[in-house]
């Protein structure tokens, strides 16, 4: 029967290739849709999440509840390679964060402000593709200064070059007093960032607070979102759940979730109607198949074929296309997909200004997701298999006088 299908394809060529061009068209733009969308919501959280922590965060539970700085954990260097090791783990980020109190001679007032100690190699592919300096320069490795926000320097009236005084508490009871020179002003899309927070290596906070080797969080990026939670199971069974507290990104930007659920509901509505489209398209061809072949099933049922073997044989001939259709879309949407997952498209105009306002990247991703291919190529498979009971039951209550009729009727006009 299968044979049979295949040689009733090439006798109408053209037939087939509209049929297989509809599947293949329903295929292609639920892959580009599917993939764009899910590469939107991937990079929003992405980028939301280089400056609110990482993927998933690390730290002592007594710290969560006091955050102050004697409640920093310890952790080797072992430990943290140990991590940095673990499957689908992009990047181990450190970091030691406390409060200060800073002022500086051109003023009388001081201002509490969040000091951040961070690894400036790790960082670069987190702040910074996110962040903008407008003044100096990033850190290097063993740099002492700090980088504040533009924010922050309208607010005080301070520049590149100038000193910080700073004063507060260190690590168990020491002093962490100091002056440091503000090296680089950055332009921060979050604004309480921007104005309440600076910035320092990891190694200047851990010798401000004498505070070797300890860290307030670690935060861990990831590859991919949808290994966030394997990456944290394993990472559960290195720390014990009494001391430290293990938390992944649902929980470090709850507050976006809202957002990120109502996008996606409208992405899936959007889905919905584009699989009405395409499924509106495809029945259309095979009903448009069917009927011209009217003549040809009546004959084949009045030589003798039987109404079983007819269905089934048209049944196969639905399949064959559906599958050259989903496959060909699969090919060719692959290098696409792959293309704008490493070249977003770019945006300009105003749209770029109020996505910088939410930390998001300014271009539209897809996402290279082959569980994405699979679920689509099911999906129009599927659509397929549905409609491919019209003509099965066309043939099943196919009046063979009637259909013969309209030979009768071809003949006359001849």
């Amino acid at each position: 029967m299968i044979k049979l299908a295949w040689l009733n394809l090439h006798r109408n060529p053209s037939r087939a290739l509209l049929t297989i061009f509809s599947v293949f068209i329903a295929a292609f733009f639920s892959i580009i849709f599917g993939s764009t969308k899910n590469g939107i919501l991937n990079s929003s959280t992405d980028s939301i999440l280089k400056l609110s922590g990482g993927h998933i965060e690390i730290r002592s539970k007594s710290y969560s509840k006091t955050r102050s700085i004697d409640d920093i954990m310890y952790l080797d260097s072992a430990t943290l390679d140990s991590i940095s090791m673990l499957p689908y783990v992009k990047s181990v980020l450190p970091i030691l964060q406390s409060y200060l109190l800073i002022s500086h001679s051109s003023s009388t007032s001081t201002k509490a402000v969040a000091i951040i100690g961070i690894d400036p190699e790790a960082e670069k592919d987190r702040i910074l593709t996110v962040s903008e300096m407008v003044e100096g320069e990033w850190f290097s490795k063993c740099d002492k200064g700090v980088i504040i926000g533009e924010n922050m320097r309208d607010q005080l009236g301070l520049g590149v070059g100038d000193t910080l005084a700073v004063m507060g508490m260190g690590y168990h009871g020491s002093s962490a007093v100091g002056l440091i020179p503000i090296q680089g002003i950055a332009r921060i899309p979050v604004s309480t960032v921007d104005k309440s927070t600076i910035f320092i290596t990891l190694s200047a906070a851990q010798e401000l607070f004498q505070a070797d080797d300890c860290y307030s969080e670690i935060y861990i990026m990831s590859e991919r979102l949808d290994k966030v939670d394997l990456i944290k199971s394993q990472i559960q069974e290195k720390f014990s759940s009494e001391e430290y507290e293990i938390r992944d990104w649902k929980s470090i930007i709850e507050e976006y979730l809202f957002y990120f659920r109502f996008a996606d509901a409208i992405g899936f509505i959007i889905m919905l109607f584009l699989y009405i489209l395409v499924g509106s398209n495809i029945l259309g061809t095979i009903i448009m198949m069917t009927k011209e072949r009217k003549l040809e099933f009546s004959v084949l049922i009045s030589i003798g074929m039987s109404r079983n073997k007819l269905s089934k044989s048209l049944f196969y001939e639905l399949i064959i296309v559906a599958l050259l259709g989903v496959i060909l879309a699969a090919i060719i949407t692959l290098p696409i997909v792959h293309y704008f997952t490493i070249h977003p498209i770019p945006l300009y105009g105003d749209a770029v200004a109020t996505l910088k306002q939410f930390s998001i990247y300014s271009g539209l991703y897809m996402s290279l997701d082959f569980s994405l291919f699979i679920k689509q190529f099911l999906i129009v498979l599927g659509i397929c298999l549905v409609f491919a009971t019209y003509p099965i039951a066309f043939i099943q209550h196919l009046k063979v006088d009637e259909g013969l009729s309209k030979r009768d009727a071809n003949e006359d006009n001849l």
